[in-house]
């Protein structure tokens, strides 16, 4: 009995590692995908301050999520202390993503929705270039070190 419990725990944590890996891996895709759309956005619209300010900020969540998820793959899966770090990342991520529906109400405020569609389009097309390179990891830590 012990025997099995101890198999079922090992198989847990495998996949609860498992699935960080992959949270870590579509967060450095949506990371640079974002960035990039953003780099073009400030390119071609002259964003007011208060919507460089939200952009900027979203940009320091996302290095907070990436260090949050580091931390989490350094740690024991299953122990207290990697638990209280997976409810932590979970409060940042969804706050985080109740921010970005405030800058997307931000951008069709001051973004003509022909660029905005286009935007749109550069995101999904720059998702599917980062998920066909083989390290979207190192390609996400650059990108936090270029705004750093």
């Amino acid at each position: 009995m012990a025997a099995e419990s101890a198999k079922e725990f090992e198989a847990l944590e495998a996949q609860a590692l498992t699935l960080l890996d992959i949270f870590r891996l579509c967060l450095a895709v949506h990371l640079v995908a974002e960035s990039r759309v953003l780099a073009t956005l400030v390119s071609i619209v002259r964003p007011p301050p208060t919507l460089r300010l939200q952009i900027a900020q979203l940009r320091r969540e996302h290095d907070g999520q990436q260090l949050l998820a580091e931390r989490l793959a350094n740690l024991e899966a299953g122990t207290c202390d990697w638990y209280n770090g997976v409810l932590e990342l979970r409060v940042n991520v969804l706050a985080h993503a109740k921010r970005e529906d405030y800058l997307r109400a931000s951008l069709d405020d001051h973004v003509p929705s022909p660029i905005s569609r286009g935007l749109s389009s550069q995101y999904a097309t720059e998702r599917l270039r980062m998920l066909s390179t083989t390290s979207p990891l190192q390609l996400a830590d650059q990108v936090r070190y270029q705004y750093a």
